[in-house]
């Protein structure tokens, strides 16, 4: 049987509302979705862990109410206590942090939405394997004259790495790069995490701002068709 015949039954931790999506239609990472009903972010799993869901689904009682994955079960809760909780820190150990440079060395990306922060060498990792930052990038280290994000040796590598990687991570927040983006400017399309894209009441309605220039920041992913 392949994805397209398999459906992932879930519900929403906050309103509890039960739908199903075609497993061919879950994206490959985790990522957050707005909720169908009450239109709250939810988590949402990536395709392997809705495969192995349908799996113990399949193999549980028939008839059964759709409910979350157990990884999602702490999540649901967490959600119902504190709303906005802080989201989720990649791994620490990373296949690409081997690249022999001075941890303290630091880089400028001449890049809208970008040109007024300093990076260091973990943060440029994280921007590159999330395809923030391209070869193509011009990327001023330590204060030298910007060049090509390829032509910087400690830089080049990672480019390699990723030409290999397995999957496209999803994309971190600039000024955190050990948070994962939710949000993103609508003026520069810098993502944003919780914090840099706070939540803020202008008369009855909420809006997303960016704290970086003050730009409306929307849901950085939309939610996955095919829902029922």
């Amino acid at each position: 049987m392949n994805d397209a015949d398999l459906r992932y039954g879930f519900t929403c931790p906050i309103c509890a509302g039960t739908f199903s999506i075609s497993l061919a239609k879950i994206p490959p990472v985790q990522a957050r979705f707005n909720c169908p009903k009450c239109g709250k972010a939810m988590d949402f799993p990536s395709r392997e862990e809705a495969r192995v869901y349908i799996s113990l689904q399949s193999d549980g009682a028939a008839g059964a109410a759709p409910g979350p994955p157990p990884a999602a079960a702490a999540t649901a809760a967490a959600l119902r206590e504190t709303p906005r909780s802080a989201p989720p820190r990649p791994p620490a150990t990373d296949p690409m942090d081997s690249t022999g440079t001075q941890a303290d060395k630091s880089y400028r990306l001449q890049k809208r939405g970008y040109d007024a922060d300093v990076f260091d060498r973990r943060a440029m990792r994280a921007l590159i394997r999330s395809q923030l930052v391209n070869e193509g990038d011009l990327v001023a280290a330590d204060g030298a004259v910007a060049a090509r994000a390829d032509t910087i040796p400690e830089l080049k590598s990672l480019f390699e790495l990723r030409k290999n990687a397995r999957a496209v991570p999803p994309p971190v927040c600039p000024a955190h790069p050990d948070r994962l983006a939710h949000y993103k400017c609508g003026d520069t399309g810098r993502p944003l995490c919780e914090e840099c894209g706070d939540e803020k009441k202008f008369g009855g309605t909420s809006v997303r701002v960016c704290s970086h220039c003050g730009g409306t920041a929307t849901e950085l992913h939309e939610s996955p068709g095919d829902v029922t």
